[in-house]
């Protein structure tokens, strides 16, 4: 019987499953970032564009809220692929992390295009005292390397915990309906039809 966990149209599935997974995760994270930084305000005054101190503060919210969300996607990427596809767990593994990668730059992309848009264009005509939100910013590209980081742990993690391991009977079982067992795997007390009866001997 073929080994369909090695069989290459079954890998290319689960590949496929695996990255359209992270854009899912991505979009998802995309949409949801700028619904949760409390955005920074900026002021028009006759110098140009100020911030007030607390304001300054409140610009590490996006990479805040923008990590946490990378977190909770990355560990949900690497946990969920490595549980639902496992075809080849080397290859997913590579998908999970290429896919993380993918749904990093979703996010982040996504999330600046909804965010406010850039207050030196919203306030440019604007007069003195008027404020804007101002656009989010991503102080640093670290904070990208979390959803790769993430999914590879929680992929790892899943890897090396008793969940992951299959009993022989269920991997057998796995290769399509109607796999039978191999003979050891039979029942040693269901010998019917095996043998013929031998009549007890005369004295």
């Amino acid at each position: 019987m073929p080994d369909r966990r090695r069989d290459p149209s079954r890998l290319v599935v689960d590949v496929l499953v695996v990255l359209a997974g992270a854009v899912l995760l991505g979009v998802v994270a995309g949409l949801a970032w700028p619904q949760l930084v409390d955005p920074v305000t900026v002021t028009r005054t006759g110098a140009g564009l100020v911030r007030d101190e607390a304001a300054l503060a409140q610009q590490f919210d996006a990479d805040a809220w923008y990590s946490v969300l990378a977190a909770a996607g990355g560990l949900l990427l690497g946990v969920g692929m490595i549980a639902w596809r496992r075809a080849d767990e080397v290859a997913t593994l590579l998908a999970v992390v290429a896919g993380a990668f993918l749904a990093s730059w979703i996010s982040a992309e996504l999330g600046l295009a909804l965010g406010p848009d850039d207050p030196s264009r919203v306030l440019a005509d604007a007069a003195e005292g008027a404020t804007a939100e101002a656009a989010f910013v991503l102080t640093t590209d670290v904070v990208q390397w979390v959803w790769p980081l993430f999914a590879v742990l929680g992929a790892l993690v899943f890897l090396i915990s008793p969940l992951s391991e299959r009993s022989i009977e269920e991997a057998v079982r796995s290769d399509g309906p109607g796999g039978a067992l191999p003979q050891e795997f039979h029942d040693p007390a269901d010998v019917s039809g095996t043998a013929e009866e031998t009549p007890p001997s005369r004295p």
